[in-house]
């Protein structure tokens, strides 16, 4: 199951990975992690420093401000990781003012006349039977809102000073980004030329100009250099958060805003206050118009399908409204389409994706609903006697690997002292349905539970984790009958059904699920099929439920375009093994597991008092499963709604009527006596710990003091853990280079126009190598954006014809792009070289210099002659002197004739400008 979250999309073979080792430490024959106890602990960004030299923490989870970064480099020992792995941009509210409703069909001037409103106000429409719904960005007695007109968005990336925030506020830990992916993304290579067409400079003037085309069709006027819409300023509220850099980037903006004439109320929030303002507000109530967003990202992904959906198609739900069907929600239809076709893999090859991929980039920038600041490259700080650490290219320390396979070598407890900028937040919502939506929580959970299957830290792609699989596919364009013997939850009856004849798939995966299956979770119970089967069927309830969809609409929109694609299960008890029938495919098969494949976190008991809390008795509770305004969102570590667990969970034992109800989920696998056991497990735990998180990782949750902010996990021991200490460690991966450019020309390191040019370029890396090329002229046109042509694993070529050349202008300074790509390493290099074309003045001066050394040359030769001729009358010449006297003639001839030549060339080349295309 692919599962949205935060900046990466969770995209869940081992290949065999060339890594630089990291010295391991000798570990016994032991279950779990490489540490027996990792000690969570709050360290705000200004202490980091104090707390590193004092060595209260070992490592920081959260990535340092430059400054923090600077403090520490001359502490001997210190060591820093550094990964792009935290975004920056600015999303904007594009909520209409006003939605009039007109009876009868009209188009934009037509609802504009009989409203009384110039065209250019009208933001949207649409239609029923009988009805025409009017989206008004401007409406006199109502207001304006600047973002809702798509030309002011797009202005925006004019207005935002990306060099300064990265090199100046970011001090060179960051790079400017222009859309939702950066250089060091997998997919940069298919989308390279789009972000070179819109590499945004800042340019306030050309903004200005923008935005004031824009306002001043709709009746804005500026006055004073004050924009006044209906008489009142244009006021614009922004939402600026304090943590980090972010504040001083917002601030910038904010300034800059001012100076081009709009009213801005600055509003400056911690996390919790901002994310429930933002994401817990209809927009159309304009409590906010622009936020300082930040992401972190989980992983990097080879092939993206979740990423492009996310930041740019209202499906997902984290476009503005959310996907809250009480609030405005934000629309379009065609990036909805293309993203669904990427995330469902609906197309034909990898050819095909790329198009989409593309389409949805160009109408995402277009959009410009989310303004991009930079790409930072976030830096962590460890000491040196930390050891098992992984280099993930996308999470960097924040990777999946490191605090299963961390540890202080030689320290005697095996404690590791973790700080972080939050252990605990109001934000931070432990429950697998809908929450886990800060980089706080997440980082935490991670290492307490075993996904199925993750992404490889170097090269991207999904491999196994807890679970092995086959893939069987008949895609893309066959399919296969789904046995009857499959099953399907129907929501509608709560059971589990046998599937109609004569369905079909596109592809089927087999698991094997034995690391899972008689294992046990953290509270010393045997994980069993009726646990993952019982999960199964309640994502079916949630999803397909008349009553529950309707309550969690939220989760719903991102949850259901992936369930609506199984067309079956299969559940081999006895053998362990699931079979499940999608209709997906992929041209890289591990994709199609990893589409397939669930994972269980949770036992089903606590599932089922989840539902019956934040679901069936909401009313009393007040609790949901996805944040909503004027709800708490259900935790199963926030002490009040552990007790509530702990309390609905003393009313299942010998429960027949509860019972009843997971085994519609678990398809009848539950008795009663487990049923019991599970239970009175399960209140040992909660008043052991006074936590009801019970999982199946390296780590069990021991420790959350949500006041002190502090909290413990201890190893996990359990000799049915199926995972030993270095099973996860990678160490670093080998990164790609460009090492050597080489010009080929008949003016060295130069273009001559009208002459053929090789460029010969050597890389380094792990083969197999890719490089792909673009250039640009001196205006930042793209004249080519293709392949290299590769010689060799490290070698490749670029050849450009007489006819290409001729087309370039004299003494003009271009640009190749070089990206260098590695199956391997997928993190791509980037080297930029500049091109210079021969000026007509340098032509001329080499031509000069090439006919003054043939002149030279022939002097030379005559002279020769010459001394020959003169020493003849000395002596009778001989046939010897006769033939050298020959040879003289002809080496003379030949000198004379290519003299000529060079003049003639000389003379072509001298008029190719004046016959060139104008």
């Amino acid at each position: 199951m692919k599962k949205l979250i935060l900046a990466l999309l969770i995209p869940l073979l081992v290949l065999s990975i060339i890594y630089v080792p990291i010295t391991t430490q000798a570990q016994e024959a032991v279950k779990g992690p490489a540490s027996d106890k990792v000690i969570m602990k709050r360290v705000p960004i200004d202490h980091v420093p104090s707390a590193i030299e004092n060595k209260e923490i070992d490592l920081y989870m959260y990535s340092l401000r430059p400054a923090q970064a600077e403090q520490l480099k001359e502490i001997e020992g210190v060591v820093f990781y550094q990964a792009p792995a935290g975004l920056i941009d600015i999303i904007l509210n594009p909520a209409p003012v006003a939605v009039e409703v007109l009876e009868g069909t009209f188009d934009i001037a037509g609802a504009a006349a009989i409203i009384g409103v110039p065209k250019d106000a009208v933001v949207g429409l649409k239609y029923n039977e009988t009805h025409t719904f009017v989206y008004l960005g401007a409406k006199p007695g109502v207001g304006i809102n600047p973002f809702a007109f798509r030309d002011v968005r797009f202005a925006m990336n004019y207005l935002i000073d990306r060099e300064t925030a990265a090199y100046t506020i970011l001090k060179g830990y960051a790079v400017p980004m222009y859309t939702f992916l950066s250089q060091f993304d997998p997919d940069y290579s298919v989308i390279a030329d789009i972000i070179a067409m819109n590499e945004f400079k800042y340019d306030p003037a050309y903004a200005d100009q923008l935005i004031t085309q824009a306002l001043q069709k709709v009746g804005a006027k500026k006055v004073g250099g004050k924009w006044l819409y209906d008489g009142q300023p244009i006021s614009l509220t922004f939402i600026i958060r304090i943590e980090d850099e972010r504040y001083d980037i917002g601030k910038m903006i904010a300034s800059d805003l001012e100076m081009l004439g709009f009213t801005i109320v600055v509003k400056e929030m911690g996390v919790a206050d901002a994310i429930a303002l933002l994401y817990g507000t209809d927009p159309a109530e304009f409590q906010w118009h622009m936020y300082t967003e930040g992401w972190g990202k989980s992983g990097i992904d080879k092939y993206d399908s979740g990423t492009i959906a996310q930041f740019c198609a209202p499906w997902v739900g984290y476009m503005p409204g959310w996907q809250e069907p009480t609030f405005w929600n934000y629309e379009h239809p065609e990036l909805d389409e293309i993203t669904m076709k990427i995330y469902q893999s609906q197309y034909k090859s990898k050819e095909e994706r790329d198009m989409l991929y593309r389409d949805g980039t160009r109408l995402c920038i277009e959009e410009s609903i989310r303004i991009w600041v930079v790409t930072r490259l976030d830096t962590w700080v460890v000491w040196d006697y930390v050891k098992g650490l992984t280099k993930d290219l996308g999470a960097g320390l924040r990777g999946i690997w490191n605090l299963r396979e961390a540890y202080v070598e030689g320290r005697a407890d095996k404690t590791l002292k973790v700080g972080h900028l939050w252990v605990w937040t109001s934000t931070s919502e432990w429950n697998i349905w809908g929450g886990f939506t800060d980089v706080y929580s997440v980082d935490w959970e991670r290492v307490t539970y075993d996904p199925s299957m993750w992404t490889h830290p170097f090269n991207g792609l999904p491999i196994p984790f807890r679970v092995s699989y086959v893939v069987l596919t008949e895609g893309p364009e066959g399919n296969m009958t789904v046995p009857t013997t499959a099953k399907i939850f129907n929501a509608a009856t709560d059971t589990w059904e046998n599937v109609p004849e004569n369905t079909t798939a596109v592809s089927k995966v087999v698991f094997d699920l034995s690391k899972y299956i008689g294992a046990k979770w953290h509270n010393g119970r045997e994980i069993t099929m009726a646990d993952l089967i019982g999960y199964i069927a309640m994502i079916y309830d949630l999803v397909y439920d008349e009553y529950y969809s309707t309550l969690e609409a939220r989760i719903v929109s991102n949850t259901k375009p992936w369930l609506d694609t199984v067309k079956g299960w299969e559940f081999d008890i006895q053998n362990k093994r699931m079979t499940v029938y999608v209709d997906y495919w992929h041209f890289d098969e591990n994709y199609i597991a990893s589409w397939a494949t669930v994972t269980p976190i949770n036992p089903i008991e606590i599932h089922v008092a989840t539902f019956e809390l934040a679901l069936d008795r909401r009313n009393e509770t007040n609790l949901v499963l996805y944040r909503r305004s004027g709800y708490q969102t259900f935790s199963l570590v926030y002490p009040d709604h552990v007790t509530l667990v702990k309390n609905t969970l003393a009313t299942y034992t010998n429960n027949n009527a509860v019972l009843e109800k997971a085994n519609k989920y678990a398809d009848g696998l539950l008795t009663m006596t487990e049923w019991n056991q599970r239970i009175q497990a399960d209140l040992e735990w909660i008043n052991t710990y006074n936590l009801a998180w019970i999982s199946n990782g390296p780590f069990m949750l021991t420790k959350m003091d949500t006041v002190a902010n502090e909290g413990e996990m201890t190893a996990f021991r359990d000799p049915t853990y199926p995972f030993k200490p270095g099973d996860w460690y990678f160490g670093s991966p080998t990164p790609s280079a460009v090492k050597i450019v080489t010009i080929v020309s008949d003016i060295p390191n130069k273009i001559v126009p009208g002459r053929e040019v090789v460029i010969n370029i050597e890389v380094a890396g792990v083969p197999p190598l890719h490089l792909k090329y673009m250039l640009k002229d001196p205006s930042g046109q793209i004249l080519v954006f293709t392949d290299a042509e590769k010689i060799d694993d490290f070698h490749f070529r670029i050849v450009m014809n007489p006819e290409f050349t001729n087309e370039l202008k004299y003494g003009g300074r271009y640009s190749l792009l070089l990206i260098v790509t590695s199956d391997v390493v997928a993190t791509p290099e980037i080297a930029k070289i500049p091109l210079d074309v021969v000026s007509m003045v340098e032509l001329l001066d080499a031509q000069k210099e090439a006919f003054q050394r043939a002149v030279d040359d022939l002097r030379n030769t005559v002279q020769a002659l010459s001394n020959k001729v003169d020493s003849l009358p000395e002596k009778l010449a001989t046939p010897e002197d006769v033939s050298a006297l020959k040879s003289a003639v002809d080496s003379l001839s030949t000198v004379v004739y290519a003299t000529l030549g060079m003049v003639v060339i000389t003379l072509i080349i001298s008029v190719i400008p004046l016959i060139r295309k104008k």
